[in-house]
């Protein structure tokens, strides 16, 4: 049904941005970069005090487990998104899912349906939690900025959030026009 990752997360925040999800209406971005990864989406609900992160994969499901739960060092909840006849499947790998306290979600009739639910925790790292929740609330996509609309100050790239590992801090590149 999918011919691309992209297809997939594209039709997916359309399904999140018209309140067609099980979170009801959320502000959502695309592609946050961290100094873990990169989550394909964020969505934040319940007025600005849910963040929720979702890693999309067609075939992969363990690779998307793995990007998921690193996520979960961040998002009050992490999800993975995969095409529904892969997500269907998975009902003997649940106990993946649970272990790592991760959701399992896809795309069923022009809403988003969930095989299985992630509960929310307190994420460890809460000035990345604060930070992707900036984010989100700014509706700054790292896929949505040209260099002709890009703001005054910021990347173009997408928005890094790495530890300098030779001080000891932390480094967060947001800017967009480099």
């Amino acid at each position: 049904m999918y011919k691309t990752e992209f297809n997939l997360v594209r039709m997916f925040v359309q399904l999140l941005r018209r309140g067609l999800g099980p979170w009801g209406m959320v502000h959502v971005a695309r592609e946050f970069r961290y100094d873990r990864g990169r989550t394909d989406v964020l969505a934040l609900g319940e007025k600005g005090k849910h963040l929720i992160a979702f890693e999309a994969k067609l075939e992969k499901w363990r690779d998307a487990l793995d990007q998921a739960y690193r996520n979960t060092c961040f998002a009050q909840s992490s999800y993975v998104l995969l095409p529904r006849h892969l997500a269907l499947r998975l009902d003997k790998h649940v106990r993946d899912f649970e272990y790592r306290n991760v959701g399992l979600c896809y795309i069923d009739g022009g809403k988003i349906s969930i095989a299985f639910v992630a509960e929310r925790i307190a994420p460890p790292e809460r000035w990345l939690l604060d930070e992707a929740r900036r984010i989100v609330e700014e509706r700054r996509d790292a896929s949505r900025w040209s260099r002709r609309r890009c703001p005054q100050n910021m990347p173009e790239t997408s928005h890094e959030i790495c530890r300098d590992r030779w001080r000891g801090g932390i480094q967060a590149d947001l800017s967009c026009c480099r």
